[in-house]
């Protein structure tokens, strides 16, 4: 049971942290330094299922912004 309990943690540290990678190139290329990939790395080792939802939201509102964001042309005069 163990085993499975540790398989768990890992594999969601792992998926965290190509969550919060994907996040962090998803605002700005240059933000995804050394020190915050250190940072991702520590905090996914020690928090595992909750840093992936923390990273999961992060994710999520990093899409979120970068949709508000983007400048639209508008195709018709009255909208």
């Amino acid at each position: 049971m163990a085993i499975v309990g540790v398989l768990i943690w890992v594999a969601s540290a792992v998926l965290a942290y190509l969550l919060l990678e994907a996040a962090t190139l998803c605002c700005s290329r240059r933000a995804w330094d050394h020190a915050t990939k250190e940072f991702a790395l520590v905090c996914s080792i020690v928090l595992g299922p909750v840093f992936l939802l923390i990273s999961l939201e992060l994710l999520l509102l990093a899409v979120i912004g970068n949709g508000l964001t983007t400048n639209r042309t508008r195709r018709y005069k009255d909208s």
